[in-house]
């Protein structure tokens, strides 16, 4: 108690000597943050602006018996390109010091000088003599100056790197290290399990993971049989160099590889090369109806939405990274295939030369003209629920028949969704694989074509003329002039899509009376916003009623 508190307190013995007092005190402190450490090693691919040409020099000395199947094909172009790279950029160590990207401008020989600076310090230290003083000063001044020319000469890169998609994706990722200490917990290591019982070992929460998605991945909504349309046999011409590096050129850099470790920046360094040894070995798959066993795995990464319960695993989006030697494939069939198929026009979702703006414009023209002659229009918004994880794969067969796809190419697909098994990696660590039968891939460039063909084999009797029925993949826009045949429409609508395996989310399922012209901007389109959405927001003062 102080000394101008007594007077509060009644015959209070205080003596002039204090006495320090030994006592056990438990305190409950909270469990301290550990510093973030790296994940599983792999090779560092961020070198790779720096020493291109030395690895390109090594790789072109690749020895690859493409005569050979294509098992013994891809282990040995795997094995050279990662031993090679191995060598020349060098691997991570699995569990190290997490160092935050704005120190990256560190090189050798700042660390060196750094280095001298902190044993200099020790010696002074220990000794406290002056001239190891003197010696420590002169470290510490050359340390500084060191840290700055090299921090200017890395920022001065930088500045200049911004015009290329590399360079900004650097100045990103060190806004997002140096907000990273405020921002909320994004993932946490502990989960609950279906009785929202925290789980916090780590054998316990992966195989959570392991079951979470297994269940999405394996269930499908009830739904009679499906029949399949006739194949068409035929024919198919060989893939080209040209297409497998026009495919090549459609993919971004700096994005994460799958289980074997090979960005597609690999393939692009090889040039030539690289073309026609992709070109072979995707022959040889089509031809043999064999694929590379480690296509058949991919990793799941769950991000958080950024809302609802952290520990909860409804409340994080699977994100997969596949082998980028895959997507190169899928992309190279993509492009045959939109040859060959022809797409309803009412289709604005993975569409060329169409988009979020050509639905907004339409909608707002059909209601703009109603308003002039002062007439009711009535609309619904349909969504499908988990509409990507729950479509059959009988019905991607029978979609890419019914479009007329050789079925050359329909056993190419078959070939990359036969065997399909993923592992999540979490805090936790990596997840024991389960197996993917239902659903299109997440993550795959040819997984929209495949969704938005089922959508048009599936509704093309239901659709109306445009613009009085609108799709963007999964989201579907009804209109028309009376309540009694929108509510008919949309009842048609899901009675059909039940008996395909897919199901209308009710909830987000709504049909808006006397909407007033939306006003929608093709800058608000551009923001990559659903086109319903836009609508629903145009107008707050307007409820939304589920059909009953």
């Amino acid at each position: 108690m102080r000394r101008n508190h007594l007077n509060l307190v009644s015959n209070a013995k205080v003596a002039p000597q204090h006495r320090v007092l030994v006592m056990d005190l438990r305190l409950d402190i909270g469990q301290h943050r550990r510093p973030p450490t790296t994940g599983p090693a792999h090779i560092k691919w961020w070198k790779l602006p720096r020493y291109k040409g030395h690895l390109k020099a090594r790789l072109d000395q690749l020895d690859i018996n493409l005569s050979q199947p294509v098992k013994t094909i891809w282990d040995n172009i795997t094995e050279q390109i990662q031993t090679t790279a191995n060598d020349v950029l060098g691997q991570t160590k699995r569990g190290t010091r997490f160092i935050e990207k704005q120190v990256w401008w560190w090189d050798e020989e700042v660390q060196k000088i750094v280095k001298e600076k902190k044993a200099a310090f020790k010696n002074w230290r220990q000794s406290l003599a002056d001239t190891n003083y003197q010696h420590y000063k002169l470290c510490k001044s050359a340390a500084k100056r060191a840290v700055a020319t090299a921090k200017s000469a890395h920022y001065d890169q930088l500045y200049a790197d911004l015009d290329t998609p590399e360079g900004a994706n650097k100045i990103y990722r060190l806004a997002n290290a140096r907000h990273r200490s405020t921002q909320d917990i994004g993932q946490i290591k502990s989960i609950k399990d279906d009785d929202h019982q925290v789980l916090r070992e780590p054998p316990t929460i992966l195989r959570r993971w392991s079951e979470y998605f297994s269940g999405i991945s394996n269930q499908e909504f009830p739904h009679p049989p499906i029949e399949s349309a006739a194949p068409v046999f035929g024919p198919v011409p060989p893939i080209t160099p040209a297409e497998v590096e026009l495919a090549m050129k459609k993919m971004k850099n700096c994005k994460a590889a799958g289980l074997d470790d090979i960005p597609v920046e690999v393939w692009k360094l090889l040039g030539r090369q690289g073309t026609d040894i992709l070109a072979v070995l995707f022959n040889k798959i089509v031809d043999t109806g064999e694929v590379p066993s480690a296509w058949s795995t991919s990793v799941t990464v769950p991000i958080w939405k950024n809302k609802g319960d952290v520990t909860e695993c409804s409340n994080y989006r699977p994100i997969c990274l596949l082998c980028h030697t895959m997507k190169i494939f899928k992309r190279t069939i993509d492009a045959r295939l939109r040859k060959i198929v022809t797409i309803t026009p009412n289709q604005c979702g993975f569409v060329q030369r169409s988009g979020t703006t050509d639905a907004i414009h339409a909608a707002h023209i059909l209601l703009e003209k109603h308003r002039e002659k002062n007439q009711t229009i009535h609309m619904a918004f349909l969504d499908l629920e988990k509409a990507f994880d729950r479509v059959p794969h009988d019905l991607i067969w029978h979609s890419l028949r019914s479009h007329g796809v050789p079925e050359a190419y329909v056993e190419c697909i078959k070939l990359l969704y036969k065997g399909i098994t993923s592992a999540v990696r979490c805090a936790a660590g990596l997840s024991p694989p389960f197996p993917i039968n239902v659903g299109v891939h997440q993550g795959s460039a040819l997984s929209p074509l495949l969704f938005i063909l089922c959508m048009d084999t599936i509704t093309a009797v239901q659709q109306s003329p445009h613009p009085w029925s609108l799709l963007f993949a999964d989201d579907v826009f009804l209109a028309s002039e009376t309540r009694a045949v929108t509510q008919r429409d949309t009842q048609l609508w899901k009675d059909r899509l039940d008996e395909y395996g897919l199901r209308l989310n009710i909830k987000k399922t709504e049909i808006k009376e006397d909407l007033k012209i939306v006003n929608a901007s093709p800058e608000d389109a551009l923001d990559r916003l659903k086109w319903r959405r836009l609508c629903q927001r145009a107008d707050p003062a307007i409820t939304g009623a589920t059909p009953g």
